[in-house]
């Protein structure tokens, strides 16, 4: 079952053997990444989808597109094709399409960030050379080439799909970055902490001065330019040299004051409060301004809370 027609572009600036691709999925990176592979100049052969309805959805959004279904249609051949479905799919994915009929010699690249080329082996069984291709880059669906502009993309696979994987990176003017395949998951962690985990402590923080100021509308302002300035210095001169605040003071009366305060409004945030801290004086430890001593006392202090909380819940 097809929706559309196939789209047809200029080959890339610079790209005689890069030509055409196919995405099956149909989420905010696909759509993205669809945007910005044709605005390079790349053809898209087919967009496959889970379901009509999804079909529907993204052929209605571009209509000159040809799209199929997942494990229906079969999926052209092309340069390479994209497998843009989340983590938990992308090896049910992959077997139907194997099923389907994928094309000989085809490279399939996935963009899961926490699996490696090994989520693809029922097309490498099959004969495809398969990689993963991951922007480090959150997603609306709505974004196009700009959005790949000056990122890493994380890549790693079978030395043809990582030569692709390079080419596709420098098209879309970003950085492909290799990681071996048995570190896949702790690069991905990186990048959760460095990003959804980041999202997660800003509306922790938010929670906290809710309840210190019963203003609910004003923690965005507040914490707000707090928060881009921290993240500025940290990226301009180093996590090391940025780190401001009681850990790095050796301020361990604050650290006590702190923990009573969550432990009276917000006692579920202790365990959290304290692995920060923790990680917190390693750095300040790192940096050079905070001696092991202070450092023993602080963790000494954090340790002490943390049981005592525990023992409380029990």
């Amino acid at each position: 079952m097809t929706f559309g027609s196939q789209s047809k572009g200029m080959p890339p600036r610079g790209s005689e053997w890069l030509d055409s691709f196919s995405v099956v999925g149909t989420g905010a990176l696909a759509r993205s990444l669809l945007r910005a592979l044709i605005e390079h100049g790349l053809t898209c052969l087919a967009v496959h989808a889970r379901t009509e309805e999804s079909a529907r959805s993204i052929a209605a959004l571009l209509p000159e597109m040809r799209v199929g279904i997942i494990g229906q249609d079969p999926v052209p051949s092309s340069d390479v094709t994209f497998v843009v479905v989340s983590d938990d799919a992308v090896t049910e994915v992959a077997t139907l399409l194997a099923a389907s009929g994928m094309p000989e010699n085809q490279v399939v690249l996935h963009t899961s960030g926490v699996h490696a080329s090994d989520a693809l082996q029922p097309l490498a069984d099959a004969g495809a050379a398969v990689g993963s291709f991951h922007p480090l880059q959150t997603f609306t669906g709505n974004e196009g080439k700009e959005r790949f502009k000056g990122i890493t993309i994380g890549v790693e696979g079978s030395e043809t799909a990582l030569r692709t994987a390079h080419h596709l990176a420098d098209d879309l003017l970003a950085m492909a970055v290799t990681i071996p395949s048995d570190r896949k998951a702790l690069y991905h962690a990186a990048a959760v902490m460095a990003g959804n985990n980041a999202i997660a402590m800003l509306a922790t923080a938010a929670d906290l001065w809710e309840r210190a100021t019963t203003d609910t509308q004003g923690a965005h302002d507040a914490l707000g330019p707090l928060t881009m300035q921290s993240v500025t210095n940290a990226l301009r001169v180093g996590p090391e040299a940025a780190l401001t605040g009681p850990v790095v003071r050796g301020d361990i009366g604050t650290l006590q004051r702190h923990l009573e305060a969550l432990q009276k409004y917000a006692d579920h945030l202790v365990p959290m409060y304290a692995a920060v801290v923790t990680e917190t004086v390693h750095l300040a430890m790192r940096s050079g301004r905070l001696s092991t001593e202070r450092a023993v006392e602080m963790l000494d202090v954090v340790a002490r809370d943390l049981t005592s909380a525990t023992n409380e819940e029990d």
